[in-house]
Parts: C-alpha cells; sequence; structure tokens
C-alpha cells in the first residue's frame, strides 16, 4: 500500500512540474538596463534601453562592433500610460528586473516626480534597488551614450557611482527607496547626482566611435541636485557636494588635498587618504536661534607631502593634522553655505532636532526651510594621521640632504 501511495505522489508531483502556466520564453521579452524621465510638449516621456542579446555575445571580427543596446521613447499624461504605448514600437514585452537605473531630464525634476514616486510605492513589482540620477539635459541622450569598458551603459553608470562612493564619496549611491525616505522624511530634502556627457560633448551613440583608443566625450558624474518636496530647486558643485557629504556623515573612504600653510592662497599639493570618518551632530537654541555644533573625526595615511620638516618627529605630524583639520573645516563650510543659500536640508539638520526636541520641532515644521537658512553652524575636525609612508622626509628634502 505505501509503494502505492508513493508512486501516485510521485506521479502527481510529475503533473505539476511538467509545465508553467505563466511562463516568458527569453525570445518573447525585452530585457530593459535603464529608464529615461523627461518632461517634453506637455507630456511623461519615458525612454527605454533595451538589450540587444545577440550584440552580448561574441562577434565576428570581420563583423565589426555594435551596440549592445537600443534606445526608444513613449509619451503619455502619466508614468503607466506611458509604459503601455511600448508595445504599439516594439514586438517584445519589456521586462524590467534587470533596470539599474533612472535618469531624471532637468525638466522633468522641476516640473514634480509626484508620479514617479507613486508608481513605485504603489506597485508591487517596482525594485525600490534602483539607483536614481538626474540630468541637466535630455535623459534620453544621456541613455543613448555607449561607455567605453562596458558593452551595457547602463551597468556601467551603476558600477561608476559605486566605485565613487567607496573611493571618493563625493557623491553618494541614491536608490529609489532611500530617494523615497529622504523625501518622506522629516526635512522632505535629498540631493541626487547627476550625469552629463563630458568632454567635446559629441554624442557617442554609435559604436564604430569605441573602436579609437580616446573617446571625444563620456558620461561623467557632474554636480548635485537638489529636490524639496518632489521639485528640483537648484544645483550645487562637487566640491560643494563633497562638503554636503562630510556633515551628512556620508563619507567612507576619500583623499583630502591640503597646502603646507593654513592660508587659502597656498596650492594644495600635499594629499591625505581618509580610511575612517565620523560626523557627529548636536542642535542647540540660543537667543531664539538655532545652533548646530558639526564635530568631525577622520583618520587616515598621508599619501603625498611636498612641505618641509620630518614626519618621523610626532610635532610636525601634528602640524599636518592641524593643517588638514583647516581644510576639511573649510570644505564642510562651503557645504553648508550652498544648502543654506538653496534652503534645502539635505544634511539632515532637522532630523536631529526633531529627535533631541519635538516639541520645539512641531512649532517651526512648516517654516523649516526659513529656520534652516537661519541656523548658524559652528564646525570643528580632529584628524588623526596613523602612517606617514616609509619616507619621513619629502623627496625634494631627501634630495637636499644627499647632496650635502
Amino acid at each position: 500500500m505505501n509503494y502505492w501511495k508513493t508512486t501516485v505522489l510521485l506521479l502527481l508531483l510529475a503533473c505539476l512540474l511538467g509545465g508553467c502556466w505563466n511562463r516568458v520564453e527569453l525570445n518573447e521579452i525585452g530585457i530593459v538596463s535603464a529608464t529615461g524621465v523627461d518632461w517634453k510638449d506637455g507630456k511623461w516621456q519615458l525612454s527605454y534601453q533595451v538589450v540587444i542579446p545577440q550584440a552580448i555575445s561574441s562577434q565576428s571580427p570581420s563583423a565589426g562592433p555594435s551596440a549592445a543596446v537600443n534606445v526608444f521613447s513613449t509619451t503619455g499624461d502619466n508614468f503607466r500610460i506611458a509604459t503601455s504605448k511600448a508595445s504599439q514600437e516594439t514586438s517584445r514585452q519589456l521586462y524590467f528586473a534587470h533596470n539599474q537605473i533612472i535618469i531624471i531630464g532637468q525638466e522633468a525634476a522641476r516640473k514634480g516626480l509626484g508620479q514617479l514616486f507613486d508608481v513605485y510605492l504603489r506597485n508591487a513589482d517596482s525594485r525600490e534597488t534602483v539607483s536614481v540620477y538626474l540630468s541637466k539635459g535630455s535623459a534620453r541622450r544621456m541613455l543613448e551614450q555607449l561607455i567605453p569598458l562596458e558593452k551595457i551603459p547602463g551597468n556601467a553608470i551603476q558600477g561608476m557611482i559605486t566605485n565613487e562612493e567607496m573611493n571618493s564619496s563625493v557623491f553618494r549611491q541614491m536608490t529609489m527607496h532611500k530617494v523615497v525616505l529622504d523625501l518622506l522624511g522629516t526635512s522632505q530634502a535629498v540631493g541626487i547626482p547627476s550625469l552629463v556627457v563630458g568632454g567635446t560633448g559629441e554624442s557617442m551613440d554609435r559604436s564604430s566611435k569605441l573602436s579609437r583608443t580616446n573617446t571625444p566625450s563620456k558620461v561623467r558624474l557632474h554636480d548635485l541636485g537638489l529636490i524639496q518636496k518632489d521639485k528640483l530647486v537648484g544645483w550645487i558643485t562637487k566640491e560643494e557636494s563633497f562638503g554636503v557629504m562630510w556633515l551628512a556623515d556620508h563619507i567612507k573612504r576619500t583623499t583630502v588635498a591640503f597646502g603646507c600653510k593654513q592660508e587659502d592662497k597656498e596650492p594644495e599639493e600635499s594629499s591625505m587618504r581618509i580610511i575612517s570618518a565620523k560626523t557627529k551632530l548636536r542642535p542647540e537654541k540660543s537667543g531664539g536661534k538655532w545652533i548646530m555644533h558639526v564635530h568631525a573625526e577622520a583618520e587616515g595615511t598621508l599619501l603625498e607631502y611636498n612641505c618641509g620638516g620630518d614626519m618621523t618627529e610626532p610635532p610636525e605630524v601634528e602640524k599636518v593634522e592641524r593643517i588638514v583639520e583647516s581644510e576639511l573645516k573649510a570644505v564642510m563650510e562651503k557645504g553648508w553655505q550652498a544648502v543654506r543659500r538653496h534652503r534645502a536640508d539635505i544634511v539632515g539638520f532637522g532630523s536631529v532636532i526633531h529627535k533631541k526636541y519635538p516639541k520645539a520641532w512641531k512649532e517651526m515644521k512648516d517654516e523649516w526651510s526659513e529656520h534652516f537658512s537661519r541656523m548658524e553652524v559652528k564646525i570643528t575636525a580632529n584628524v588623526k594621521i596613523n602612517s606617514t609612508g616609509m619616507s619621513g622626509n619629502g623627496f625634494k628634502k631627501t634630495q637636499e640632504k644627499s647632496r650635502s
């Protein structure tokens, strides 16, 4: 009896495994690697970077290189209408499971992105791990650019921001999840990195241009866009963004350049590699005005040193630490003045006040942008050099000693 029960069970399992009623064949779908959002002629324009599988596979040398992606666009009064029109232009159903990035054009960002965020919050099939970027020009043009070393441009841009965040920290990788959380949070503001076509600005939309040893143009990270509520309110430079990352405690690893003296006119001929950083915020209310005390701590290694002095001597090391501290304070001050000018609290000052002084926050939250722009920020820094390298003196100093 047990034998028959086992046989019947196996047959039932075999029937269940024999097929899948809702299966989708690979040759029936168009895999989207990146998406662009533009506002054009009073409608939303969505652009799709679709992977061409045949172009990714090995090619015959005589055939020459070919683009591994195809870009096309659809328009509509809302995002779902625009997406549904894709069936009118392609023979394959769009498949967004491998979509890695979303690029939002400047005009679309100024119009407002509430509809885009609503789509991601309302639909269970949306991927909140998608990275978000802004573009000062057309988002579609950014999707059309081919990038050396990578066949799929969307993957290349994703790798670019990952590398930047881990090694420079001028920009932070912003996923859809992070963007929505910040815009629904206390300050309702967020900073999103932008992309531009650098160099000559020539469009790299042909695979033949990648056959050269150098390309006249390339996609690169540029300024930081400031989003308030759901609209773009302004831009800050890379240098200002670097200061913002320090203020917001988003520094992972980076390099700080500094001069031999603390005056601004000194050329920055030396540098320190920061391997550990932490920024603490402490709010204080004084005389009806809010003061934010910012204290940054950093540790690292001296990478290059072209100043005088023997770095084997502790007093000389301490002198350099004070110079780097002065540089960090200047960097953070520049970042603070930038966000203060736009009245966009992407550094999280409002969240800190909300946690420590909830009653005071409740009274001023509706006018927070005004309070934020009138805040006083007091910055301090503490830098520790763990290693000065294998040479105590700079090269020029060592060279002078060798002659004597």
